[in-house]
């Protein structure tokens, strides 16, 4: 079975890096414990690994601009 959330990696102000997986950026977040709007007080945030879905739709928007 295919994973259906995508893992991201946020990175905070004071140096700590947590990892979790959500639907969105802020779905992860909240799973995390933070609230949504915690994700406006972070240095970045990396997107680790993607759903299926999600790639292939990512594919697809680089091919339109190149």
């Amino acid at each position: 079975m295919s994973e259906t959330t995508t893992l991201f990696r946020f990175h905070w102000p004071d140096g700590v890096t947590s990892e979790g997986r959500g639907e969105t950026m802020r779905d992860a977040l909240e799973k995390l414990g933070f609230k949504a709007a915690a994700a406006d007080t972070l240095e970045y945030y990396e997107v680790v690994e993607e759903t299926p879905g999600d790639h292939a739709r990512h594919v697809q928007i680089k091919g339109a601009y190149l």
